[in-house]
């Protein structure tokens, strides 16, 4: 485990960045697997079973993944499957973040990783059930801000495309999602004055 924390920290870069592009994580693709087989197991009506998802994840989160990601994540919202979240790297992960708390999820960043097994097995082993009598942590400051799809850089305050729900962190006269066209001149996000 130390080891891995240490190759973690020694792939991202001191702004949060990952240095090598191949070390990103493929989050989106790993939780539309896992979905994609619950609704097998789901239609195969043989069983019918509580899945959960638990996500280990050590990488920080790559931007430019995120509308796979938030798919995945309302897919499982829909389809009424907690995701489960256990941070063992050195950031938080602002996707990981939402997927719990959108699913009725835990998310859980261990203080100690040297009690690893001791967290997974009291906090995430629990069946559905039996966590309502549990006191689980609680995810504070959950860390809803998007990425923008023509820099994959996380924004505060951006401009959306009324067609295809795209965010940009400027103003476009096209959408480069979906072609369409904006007419209208829009203010400069910075320039606007404060309502009071």
């Amino acid at each position: 485990m130390d080891e891995f924390i240490g190759e973690d920290a020694h792939a991202t870069t001191s702004s949060g960045a990952v240095a090598d592009s191949n070390a990103a994580s493929l989050l989106s693709g790993a939780l539309s697997l896992a979905l994609c087989y619950i609704q097998r197991v789901f239609r195969s009506g043989t069983r019918h079973p509580q899945p959960r998802i638990l996500c280990l994840q050590g990488s920080p989160d790559g931007p430019e993944q995120y509308v796979a990601v938030m798919n995945s994540i309302f897919s499982a919202q829909r389809s009424m499957v907690p995701i489960d979240s256990c941070i063992v790297g050195t950031q938080d992960s602002a996707f990981l973040q939402q997927a719990s708390y959108i699913t009725g999820g835990v998310y859980l960043k261990p203080q100690e990783l040297s009690g690893l097994f001791q967290y997974l097995a009291a906090v995430f082993a629990t069946d559905l059930h039996s966590r309502t009598f549990l006191r689980l942590p609680k995810t504070l400051g959950v860390d809803f801000r998007a990425s923008c799809f023509c820099h994959k850089k996380t924004i505060d305050m951006g401009y959306v495309c009324s067609v295809c729900l795209s965010i940009f962190c400027k103003y476009h006269k096209k959408c480069s999602t979906c072609g369409s066209e904006f007419n209208r001149v829009m203010p400069d996000l910075n320039s606007m004055p404060d309502r009071q």
